[in-house]
């Protein structure tokens, strides 16, 4: 499957582009001919490293569970490989970025598994890590038949809802931090649709909230914060390793 580079030639990013093949998808904003070839959808990122240090901060102030304080690490790597890509835009860099989002909805698939008594919680690494291999190799067949990668997360998401559903017969832990997140990142997820359907779409913007696509990082970031605080909460977490 042919995609378009969308870099121009002697720009920074067109030949390793050339080599090792174009995104699947471009967003709203303009390709610059620079080193951050999307400055809006790249500094949007800072939502996701900044949550990511605070949750790492606060797991560590707490000394929670081992499994809780790797959740903070992972957030800031998925901050910064969707930065990478957005400065980047070539296929390579866009499987960093699904990396990231992977081990996400991979370490929060495992905590509700933990808490179904399906998955052990020192295995929570093993399986998280095993997940996104397994997600990654299907991208990439995706990606050559020219399906919509993008629909392994919101696939996903549906499979964290349904885990969390499961778990209101077993367990009375409340849901408010939860349900936020959910709100949040269905509104991230409307502003991620109006730049990929160009309704919000002004490409030659370049503010950090000026794209639907950067506003979907900055929601996104903070719908993080409140999956940390759910499972932070004494009901759900498990003894410390």
């Amino acid at each position: 499957m042919n995609y378009v580079n969308p870099h121009a030639p002697s720009c920074p990013w067109y030949d390793i582009t050339q080599s090792t093949g174009a995104p699947n998808v471009k967003w709203c904003e303009e390709t610059l001919c620079q080193w951050i070839s999307e400055p809006a959808n790249t500094w949007s990122n800072l939502g996701y490293l900044i949550v990511g240090i605070v949750i790492t901060f606060l797991s560590y102030k707490k000394n929670q569970t081992k499994n809780l304080k790797s959740f903070g690490p992972i957030i800031f790597f998925m901050g910064a490989m969707s930065f990478f890509f957005h400065q980047s835009n070539f296929y390579l860099s866009q499987v960093m970025d699904h990396v990231g989002m992977f081990l996400f909805v991979g370490w929060t698939i495992g905590m509700n598994l933990i808490r179904l008594e399906k998955l052990k919680p020192h295995l929570l690494m093993l399986f998280n890590f095993s997940l996104m291999i397994l997600l990654t190799a299907i991208l990439h067949v995706m990606y050559n038949l020219g399906m919509k990668f993008q629909a392994l997360i919101l696939i996903s998401g549906f499979v964290i809802i349904g885990t969390e559903i499961r778990l209101r017969k077993i367990q009375t832990a409340k849901l408010h931090w939860f349900i936020s997140s959910v709100v949040f990142l269905i509104v991230a997820f409307i502003f991620q649709i109006l730049d990929g359907k160009r309704i919000w779409c002004d490409p030659i913007q370049h503010g950090w909230f000026s794209q639907g696509h950067a506003v979907w990082h900055w929601i996104a970031s903070v719908a993080m914060l409140f999956i940390y605080f759910h499972f932070s909460q004494p009901a759900l977490e498990e003894k410390k390793n």
